[in-house]
């Protein structure tokens, strides 16, 4: 019994020694890079909630790190598990797997790239900013309505909604501020505004705001880029014939729970285009460059009419009673 005994604690001691040999040697993966001098940007996503083996995983399967356990280790043996950040970061296979713990788990380091999707609102900017940590709740929208930006595009068009460019935009986290990433989404917005397309804007004798409004509302109601001139064609036609629109994308723009009741519609609310005449008084989100281009560009049809589907497809009408019967077949 006691031989047994002695056996077993002399094999406990080795394997005791063993591992505290070897246990140092998985620091030394902390100075390599996955692939040394490369100096390609990968976009690197950490979901929220994810834990540090579930973000190794996804690190090794893009080539960023040397070592999956070395990053876990790391994390646990420094207590970094609660500063795990999520967003989307910039990386290289180029960094160290020192670098890439400290992008990941230093609040308000590193470069980080945000998205502003097509047709985002600046409440859903505001949102996405306070998701990633980088702005208080309101910020965003507060900058919108009381920082002063000199641009001749503003001029006379009530707010920033519809000229705030989305793209994907890559940002200092560490010296991040709500109104430099305002002026980049606008400049943004001006660089992509062409001479030609001034010129064309200037042909048909519209405006600015009025182009971005009409904008807003393609990128709202259609999802398939072969629709969207022709869809803008049918809402210039309306507008020029003082038809009401009848798009609920732009009542929808005032509710919060993205639903239309019949007091809804029966609310003589000015972005209610089934009552009113007109356009809205501002964009109801901000359009990429394919919607832009469709509004300065429509296409001429004989339909007054549209609908789209559950599946995204669009369906045409020349007349009410044709779009009557559209309504009863595809909604």
């Amino acid at each position: 019994m006691e031989k047994r005994l002695l056996q077993l604690v002399l094999v406990l001691v080795l394997v005791f020694g063993v591992w505290n040999f070897w246990r140092p040697f998985w620091r030394y993966d902390l100075n390599e890079a996955a692939d040394k001098g490369s100096e390609e940007k990968i976009i690197f996503d950490v979901e929220k909630g994810s834990g540090a083996e579930t973000i190794a995983e996804n690190l090794e399967d893009e080539n960023l790190i040397v070592s999956e356990v070395s990053f876990v280790r790391t994390v646990e043996e420094e207590d970094l598990d609660g500063s795990l950040r999520y967003g989307r970061f910039v990386l290289s296979s180029g960094m160290t797997l020192r670098e890439i713990i400290t992008v990941l788990t230093t609040q308000g380091t590193g470069e980080m790239a945000i998205t502003v999707l097509e047709g985002w609102t600046i409440e859903d900017i505001d949102a996405e900013l306070v998701e990633l940590g980088l702005a208080e709740a309101g910020t965003f929208k507060t900058c919108a309505i009381n920082c002063k930006f000199d641009y001749v595009f503003l001029e006379g068009n009530g707010g920033l909604e519809g000229f705030l460019f989305p793209d994907t935009y890559f940002i200092d986290s560490a010296n991040f501020t709500v109104e430099s990433f305002t002026r980049t989404l606008l400049e943004n917005f001006d660089a992509k505004w062409t001479d030609e397309m001034q010129a064309a804007m200037e042909a048909e004798s519209r405006s600015i705001r009025e182009m971005v409004i009409v904008a807003s509302m393609i990128e709202k109601e259609v999802r398939t880029e072969k629709d969207l001139s022709l869809v803008s064609g049918i809402i210039w036609k309306r507008l020029d014939n003082d038809w009401m629109l009848g798009i609920d994308a732009t009542l929808l723009y005032t509710q919060n729970d993205g639903e239309l009741s019949p007091e809804d519609l029966a609310n003589d609310n000015p972005y209610n285009t089934r009552l009113n005449t007109g356009l809205p008084p501002t964009a109801i989100g901000n359009p990429g460059l394919a919607s832009l281009q469709a509004a300065l560009v429509p296409e001429i049809s004989d339909y007054w009419f549209y609908l789209t589907d559950d599946e995204g497809d669009v369906h045409y009408a020349v007349t009410n009673e044709e779009h009557e019967a559209n309504k009863a077949e595809y909604l």
